[in-house]
């Protein structure tokens, strides 16, 4: 696939230049379009912050890699404007120096025309945030091993066949998670030992035994939603 065939000829080439750490020292006006941001925002702050969150890493790694080897590189990437929007650029950066002081990275950027709508980059950036977002919680909230695994789709999956019938069977847990029976079926025993479901009333096998969170779990399951739950937001 040709790249320069996706760049859009009606938005302006940028310049930028930093130091090996990928801080701001100059950007022309073009770049400050393509950010829509103010020059006074953008100089002595670094370029990752305003990078794609999903995309950061690779972001450093890259910096990180021109600073030993000191040779060109051509990524694309995905800036987050002033209105929350991205905006996917090619970047072309090379390592410049004087042979006096000490050595610049300078890009020339250009921006692309998005494959997937605007709206849809938007809708990914704020879902994987939200999932990050959730699976740091989680941990803060109930520990790294309480929930250790599938346990965690156990656990939830539970709670929404609770809030939907009176009564919740461990193979249909197991249907609603994907998993088969027996896998199921020690997770489920496992987390009955620990307390966190009860079986509430046998049936002529484990598949057909009804289960219930236990009531500790439920409260602080309730507790974690209302903390951080709800539908996706520019702030997540």
């Amino acid at each position: 696939m040709n790249l320069q065939s996706f760049l859009d000829s009606a938005a302006p080439t940028a310049h930028v230049l930093t130091d090996l750490t990928g801080t701001y020292l100059s950007v022309d006006d073009a770049y400050c379009e393509v950010l829509g941001r103010d020059r006074r925002e953008l100089i002595g702050k670094v370029a990752v912050q305003f990078t794609n969150p999903v995309e950061q890493a690779r972001h450093t790694a890259v910096v990180e890699w021109m600073r030993q080897t000191g040779d060109p590189v051509t990524l694309t990437k995905s800036y987050v404007r002033s209105d929350g929007k991205l905006r996917r650029v090619q970047n072309h950066a090379s390592v410049i120096s004087d042979g006096i002081g000490p050595r610049r990275l300078i890009a020339t950027v250009r921006c692309l025309i998005d494959t997937a709508p605007i709206g849809t980059l938007e809708t990914d950036f704020l879902t994987v945030s939200r999932m990050l977002r959730a699976r740091r919680s989680r941990i803060e909230t109930f520990g790294p091993d309480r929930f250790a695994g599938l346990k965690w789709d156990v656990a939830l999956a539970c709670f929404k066949l609770e809030c939907a019938a009176p009564r919740v069977t461990v193979g249909e847990l197991c249907r609603e998670i994907g998993l088969d029976l027996s896998s199921g079926t020690l997770l489920v025993l496992e987390m009955v030992a620990r307390g966190d479901l009860d079986i509430e009333r046998a049936g002529q096998g484990l598949e057909d035994s009804s289960i219930r969170m236990a009531l500790t779990l439920q409260n602080d399951l309730r507790s974690y939603l209302a903390r951080y739950g709800g539908p996706p937001s520019r702030c997540d």
